[in-house]
């Protein structure tokens, strides 16, 4: 079970030799998440499948615990342009990794900005900001008021994957580590959650696992576009770290 360690104790909790908990929710922004949003993620091909509206309850259920055991919550979501390559305004192929515009958060079109935003049933309130195009002093300062101040971390991205999506994330996770663990210190445990499952889940998780974390998938908050057989994910997942359930973790079952 993943140590149930609050924001409040991260620091003793490195010191003592144990891992605190970050919690981590991909992607779970308006666009993605509504069914009448703009690139609803559902399986691409299959007309009956319900799509990732479903797994909201649970993503709310997952936030509850990780804010009473998180040293840190971070949630990142696309903060896209048209000039962004995934994104296709007239002729979107997901064969060839393209989209249609979805996540427009430096759009100059309100509504479209709106779409960018964490679902209002998990919004984090007043979130510290990892710019798309973060560099590394932004992202140590970040790091560094986010353990200061107890503060949640949106990290935009221009892409999927959101060490490539954002330059800063990598040396993000490295300040945040050194925060909570100190030198020679244990990593924090990621606890990851959100969508897609088989595009930005799968980055980051793969991302996360090659620079040495542990990492932990949360399989029942996730949904995916059909791109890759659930059960190959959650088998690749398992094999490279670690695969949980809300009831496995602790908190409960969605409603």
């Amino acid at each position: 079970m993943v140590d149930q360690t609050s924001g409040s104790s991260a620091a003793g909790s490195g010191s003592a030799g144990k891992a605190a908990v970050m919690g981590w929710i991909i992607d779970a922004q308006e666009d993605l998440m509504r069914p009448d949003g703009r690139f609803y993620i559902r399986d691409l091909n299959d007309d009956s499948d319900p799509g990732a509206a479903e797994v909201i309850p649970a993503l709310k259920t997952a936030l509850e615990w990780m804010r009473e055991n998180c040293a840190l919550m971070v949630f990142t979501g696309g903060w896209h342009g048209l000039e962004d390559p995934l994104i296709d305004a007239l002729n979107p192929d997901p064969a060839r990794g393209t989209y249609p515009p979805h996540s427009m958060g430096r759009s100059p079109n309100a509504s479209e900005r709106a779409g960018a935003e964490v679902v209002s049933e998990i919004r984090p309130h007043d979130p510290l900001i990892l710019p798309h195009d973060a560099v590394v002093a932004d992202a140590e300062a970040i790091a560094e008021r986010a353990i200061r101040e107890s503060r949640p971390v949106f990290v935009r991205k221009a892409g999927f994957d959101v060490f490539e999506g954002n330059p800063g994330t990598g040396a993000f996770l490295r300040a945040v580590s050194r925060r909570i663990g100190g030198d020679g210190g244990p990593a924090p445990r990621l606890l990851v959650a959100g969508v897609p499952r088989d595009l930005s889940v799968s980055h980051a998780v793969s991302g996360m696992n090659e620079r040495g974390y542990d990492v932990t998938v949360l399989k029942d908050t996730t949904w995916g576009l059909g791109l890759e057989a659930e059960a190959d994910t959650l088998a690749r997942w398992a094999g490279e770290g670690s695969v949980t359930t809300l009831g496995e973790l602790g908190a409960g079952s969605a409603e």
